[in-house]
Parts: structure tokens; sequence; C-alpha cells
């Protein structure tokens, strides 16, 4: 979390205040007003979106050394659905299992050990334990229900159009990509492993070891994701929600000592239902995005999940890859009539693709939010972008400003792909 945090603080006044892509004019205009504790919705200047940072960092920081743990926990679930909730453009998986962590996590003694404020744990937490590591593993089973597309099944095409993508290509993508009948090998292998790697963790037999296998497989994974396509700190989120499932044994080799502590059989009645309640509602969440399910949760009662941080989305590269890649450009026209692009250092413009895109990419949230922009259903969001780079760049004397999206279409293997100038400003 402060790892997340310090990236969004290096863009806080960007993508948080009214001097940035989303002031709190288009805000309430175009995004669907949600039942939630606001907190960066109180006000967009920077010197209160700074002072927001500040009190969530430090609730980190005390969640993190076990000081009051469940209130700090309680209060950063509630800081993390406002700023998810503030720019919502910004957002992927990783995003939404932080939220879900926190809350099921909530029911966990977290604070048994291991913390400056050890507290005596009272009730069983089987239940809730088992809830969480269904909430974690359930990215994969989700993930790979809605992968239904030719690319993943009959044509095995997936990774070799995920790779393809210039704005998430790593070095070793790019070389993957020279094996293409190795791709469709290993395409339908992605698919059976979210299918077939987390029943190991339900396995009722010999569980330890079968849960080391199965996280020691999600890790060599999420590695696998690390090396080859940039996503930001999604893989990351994924390792560290992993460390709850660890057996016991494998603390016991390490010869790690938990503190003493009264642990007590007493079930607590209510915090299992209510957990249980939580599970069920997030399965049929899940139902929204998979093609096979014909009925979704009523959107009355999706208000629920918004306020709770529980809603989710976990549909990687589903039901197919995006065919359409591309990199932006911020055609500026001087009063000299110099013609310069703001996104590469205020060079000369030119329009040939980059050698390397990523180049072009600040971070994973300006890459997410290039996503929306490019979508038509989200073209206002053009006009704020318009402003601030413009008030960025007032020095420059900037007599107009294009944006321009150079759209690549993925082609089909062995065809030469297609690209396309876009302005986005007209």
């Amino acid at each position: 979390m402060l790892i997340d945090l310090s990236i969004r603080l290096s863009d806080f006044k960007a993508f948080y205040t009214n001097q940035g892509l989303l002031p709190f004019e288009y805000f309430s205009q175009y995004f669907s007003k949600y039942y939630f504790i606001p907190i960066y919705q109180l006000n967009d200047a920077p010197w209160f979106v700074g002072i927001c940072f500040a009190l969530q960092m430090i609730a980190v920081f005390c969640f993190a050394i076990g000081y009051r743990t469940k209130l700090f926990q309680i209060i950063l679930l509630v800081f993390y659905i406002s700023i998810h909730m503030r720019n919502p453009y910004l957002l992927q998986g990783g995003d939404d299992l932080i939220r879900v962590m926190l809350l099921f996590s909530l029911f966990l003694p977290l604070n048994a050990v291991w913390a400056v404020q050890t507290k005596p744990v009272k009730y069983s937490f089987t239940i809730p334990a088992l809830v969480f590591m269904f909430q974690v593993l359930m990215v994969y089973w989700v993930s790979a229900l809605m992968k239904t597309s030719p690319e993943w099944h009959s044509e095995g095409t997936a990774l070799y159009y995920a790779f393809n993508l210039d704005c998430i290509q790593w070095p070793l993508a790019k070389y993957l990509l020279q094996f293409p009948a190795l791709l469709q090998f290993l395409t339908p292998f992605v698919y059976y492993f979210e299918i077939i790697v987390p029943i190991l963790f339900f396995i009722p037999f010999k569980n330890n070891v079968f849960r080391i296998i199965g996280i020691g497989v999600i890790v060599v994974f999420q590695i696998g994701i690390f090396f080859t396509l940039f996503v930001g700190l999604f893989y990351l989120i994924n390792l560290t929600a992993l460390i709850p499932l660890l057996p016991s044994s494998f603390f016991n080799y390490f010869k790690i000592k938990e503190n003493q502590t009264d642990w007590s059989l007493q079930t607590d009645k209510f915090t299992n239902y209510f957990v249980s309640f939580l599970l069920v509602y997030v399965l049929f969440w899940n139902t929204n995005y998979i093609p096979q399910f014909k009925y979704g949760l009523a959107k009355r009662f999706k208000s629920f999940a918004f306020a709770t941080g529980l809603n989710q989305n976990w549909g990687m590269f589903a039901p197919n890859v995006f065919k359409e890649d591309g990199w932006l450009i911020y055609e500026a026209i001087t009063v000299n009539n110099d013609t310069i692009d703001l996104n590469n250092n205020n060079q000369k413009a030119h329009y040939e693709k980059p050698e390397n895109i990523l180049k072009t990419v600040k971070n994973d949230r300006w890459r997410k939010y290039a996503e929306y922009l490019i979508m038509q259903d989200r073209a206002w969001l053009r006009e704020p972008l318009h402003t601030y780079i413009l008030n960025q760049n007032k020095d420059l004397k900037i007599k107009h400003l294009n944006i321009i999206y150079m759209t690549e279409l993925t082609p089909a293997p062995g065809d030469k792909p297609i690209i396309t100038k876009v302005n986005l400003t007209e």
C-alpha cells in the first residue's frame, strides 16, 4: 500500500485535484454516484488532497506495525474506497484486490501476533480464513471463466496478441513473439492453470503440501507476468495476497515463533454468517462478467459493493485480448509555428512508431488512463486533458494543441500491422 500510494502521490495533482484531469465538475457530471464515505471527494484543492494522502500513509504505517490494527484497517478501507471512486479511470485488477483483502482480513486475527498491540483471539476464524482464501483464488477462476473467445481455445493466439501490445510489452515478450508455435502451445496452459491450480488449496488430505505447491506455481506464474508484461503493481499485490495462504508448517520450518496468545475455540456465529453472506454476494457479483451466466446481480444491489469495496472485475485479457494498440502524441504548434511533441520531451513531432513505446508512458496509472481516453464513450475525458496539458506548458506559448493517437491494429500472425492517425481533439 505504501508503494501504491507513493506512485499515486507523484501524480496527485494531475489525477485528484482541480488542476488535473478530472476536476469535480467532470467527476460529478459523468461518473455515476454510489453510496460510500467521501474523503477525497470533499475538496479537490491540492492542499486538501495532499493532507488526505498524508493521513492515508500514516494509517498504512500504523496498520503495518500493528498499532490499533483493526481501527486503522477500517480507516484504510474507507480511504481506499474513496480514492478509487475519486478517479476510477486509473484502476486495474490489483486495486480491486487491495480493497477486498482489506475487507475480508478484517475478520482475521491480524493483531494476534507480530503487532505492537497484540489482542487475544476469542473466536475460531476457520470460516473467515476460508472465505479470504476463496476470494483471493477467485481472481483466477473468474478470469478463466471469462476467457470465452476462440483466441483462448480453438485458435490459441491469446498470448500472441497479448505480447504484441506495445504499451505493456517488455523485451522478453517481444523476443517470445519469434516463436508463435510456442505461444500457441502455452496459451491453453494459462487457461487451465487458472482453473486447476486454485483447486489445490482446497484438497482435504495433505493440504499443507498442496498449498505450498499451489503457492509455488502461482509465484512462478506472477513472476512470468512481471518479466513479460507491464501491469503495474498487479503481480506484486497478487504475491502479497498469497502470504496469508501459507500453511503454519512453512513458518515452523523457518522456526518463526508466534507470540503467546489465548486461542479460543469459541465460535462467533455472527461473524461466520456475515462473511458467508459476503462470499455469496461476491459470487453473484462476478456472474455479471461471466458470459455463461444469464443472470447477474441486480443493479439495485450494486451500490452495496461500491460502498464496501467489494466491487471487482477479474477480466484479464478476457473475453478476448485487445487488438488495438498505439501511442499518444501531444502535437503542439507554437507561436513560432514549430510543431513539437509534448509527450516526447518537446522534440519535433514525428509520427513514426517509437522504438520503445513503454518509454513514452510515465507509469501504469497513465497507461490505464490512456485506455479510457481513446474510448468513444469516454470522449469527454479529452477536454480536461487538453486543458491540463496547456496549463502545464504555458511557458511554451502554444498556439494550437492536438492530442493525436496513433492507432496500431495488431495483425493476425504473419500479416503486417495497420497504423492510423487519429486526432482525439476533433
